[in-house]
């Protein structure tokens, strides 16, 4: 998933997937209305999974830890805490 933020950056052998930006003076397609709201909720998915790692403040502010690996992680342990959280909430379904 991509935005505008975003452009320039790449990655061999993934695919990029961005909404269609409606032309000026011109309205979009049926097939392109549906796969950019499929994007979209997908995006909405994602965002939410973000934020929900980001509660944990080592995530969100700047980590002055140097040694290589450490960020990688505390990365790895905030989205486990974060599936562990899911878990334990039966009444939301996991996507």
């Amino acid at each position: 998933m991509q935005d505008l933020g975003f452009l320039a950056f790449t990655l061999p052998q993934v695919e990029i997937l961005m909404p269609t930006k409606q032309p000026r003076g011109q309205g979009l397609t049926l097939e392109q209305k549906l796969t950019n709201q499929v994007l979209h909720h997908r995006r909405l998915r994602i965002e939410q999974v973000n934020s929900s790692v980001k509660r944990r403040r080592m995530v969100k502010d700047q980590i002055r830890l140097w040694k290589a690996g450490v960020r990688d992680l505390v990365m790895d342990i905030c989205c486990a805490l974060h599936h562990f959280r899911g878990r334990l909430t039966p009444w939301q379904p996991m996507v």
